[in-house]
């Protein structure tokens, strides 16, 4: 068999199985299967700081671990963050045990689960989306970075499970959590 003739079979066969990856991503999109490592499912969170009329440190009016997201792991995390209190708030998850200091460090426990000006925080009416992949199980919390807000309360507990199958939070209704 002539060279040429070899190099079009490789050719031929490097078209076939390139067309067979493009088919199988394909299928895996359209099948909402996870395709090249991203995540299997996303869920979107609410969480307004000072949310009650009582006022107060609180997320969606609940404060001191009260209220808990679980999430399975692996899940893209998507919090929709609102300030709805005329002091300046912010948002960050970070490990359980963070809203005992004073100025929580400002790393978060997952890149991308903070927002910007975390020490700093935001005014009234401010609103953020901050997105993160959970792709380490454990118990972590999101706490408001201003300092001192954590100390007095401002934070509730996000639970990154191993067995969970879906997303919930405790109390019901405590958050608007939707899965896409």
């Amino acid at each position: 068999m002539a060279p040429e003739q070899k190099l079009t079979r490789v050719a031929v066969k490097v078209l076939r199985s390139g067309l067979l990856v493009v088919i199988l991503v394909a299928a895996a999109v359209a099948l909402r299967m996870p395709v090249l490592g991203a995540p299997a499912h996303s869920v979107d969170v609410t969480i307004v700081a000072n949310k009650s009329a009582s006022g107060g440190f609180a997320f969606n009016g609940y404060q001191r671990g009260a209220m808990t997201v679980t999430v399975p792991v692996g899940w893209e995390v998507v919090v929709h963050f609102e300030n709805a209190d005329t002091v300046a708030h912010s948002l960050a998850v970070v490990p359980s045990g963070t809203h005992q200091q004073m100025t929580p460090a400002s790393t978060p426990a997952f890149p991308g689960a903070t927002t910007t000006n975390l020490a700093a925080g935001y005014p009234k009416g401010t609103k953020l989306t901050v997105t993160f992949e959970a792709n380490k199980a454990g118990t972590y919390e999101f706490i408001c970075g201003v300092p001192g807000h954590g100390v007095v309360g401002q934070w509730d507990a996000l639970v990154v499970s191993a067995t969970a199958d879906a997303p919930s939070v405790t109390p019901p209704n405590a958050a608007t959590v939707s899965v896409k």
